[in-house]
C-alpha cells in the first residue's frame, strides 16, 4: 500500500533524521503514517509497537545506551505512558522528544476521544514535559528540531503536538 506524504510530514521526518535520531518506536496512527513512510524510505529504523510505554521505554533505554530516539503517537495514548515518563524517563534525565497526534479537540467527532484531547496539555505538564503545539505546515520542521534540542542536550522530554489544523487523517474506529 502506497502512503502519501504530507509537506509538515515530510518536514517532522526531516528534522528527525537531522536531529541525530536513530530510531523510533511508534504506536500506529493514521495522521502519523506518513512521517512513518518517509522515515522507513530513508532507511529510518522505526519500530511499531503496540503499547505507548513501551515507545517510551524503548527509547529511553536507547538513550540510556548512547543513542538517540524519538516517540510516535496518538495523545489519546498518553496516559498508558505516564508511568513510564515519570517513573524512568524524567528522573533519569532521558530526555525523550515525543510526536504527538492530536484528537479530542476542535472539530472532534468521536466523543471518546474527548477527554483525553481535554486532558493532555494538562497531563503533559503535571510532568514538566513541555508541549510545542503544531497548527501552521511552515512550522512543523522547526518545532521538532527545537523539541529535539531541547530533548537531547537539555535533557527532558518535550512533546510537538500535532493540531488537527494541519490536516491529514484520522483513525477511523
Amino acid at each position: 500500500m502506497s502512503v502519501s506524504i504530507l509537506p509538515w510530514q515530510q518536514a517532522i521526518a526531516g528534522a528527525l533524521q537531522a536531529g541525530g535520531v536513530e530510531a523510533v518506536a511508534y504506536v500506529p496512527d493514521a495522521r502519523l503514517r506518513g512521517i512513518v513512510a518517509a522515515l522507513e524510505r530513508d532507511g529510518q529504523r522505526v519500530r511499531t509497537l503496540t503499547r505507548e510505554e513501551e515507545c517510551v521505554a524503548y527509547a529511553a533505554a536507547f538513550q540510556a545506551a548512547g543513542g538517540r530516539a524519538a516517540v510516535l503517537m496518538q495523545n489519546s495514548g498518553l496516559g498508558n505512558a505516564l508511568n513510564a515518563f515519570g517513573s524512568f524517563a524524567i528522573p533519569y534525565g532521558l530526555g525523550v522528544p515525543v510526536v504527538l497526534s492530536m484528537r479530542g479537540t476542535l472539530g472532534e467527532a468521536n466523543p471518546s476521544q474527548v477527554p483525553m484531547g481535554r486532558a493532555t496539555p494538562a497531563l503533559l505538564a503535571a510532568l514538566g514535559i513541555q508541549a510545542f503545539p503544531v497548527a501552521a505546515e511552515a512550522d512543523a520542521g522547526p518545532a521538532t528540531a527545537g523539541a529535539l534540542t531541547l530533548a537531547y542536550e537539555g535533557r527532558c522530554s518535550a512533546a510537538v503536538i500535532l493540531e488537527p489544523a494541519l490536516g491529514g487523517q484520522r483513525e477511523s474506529i
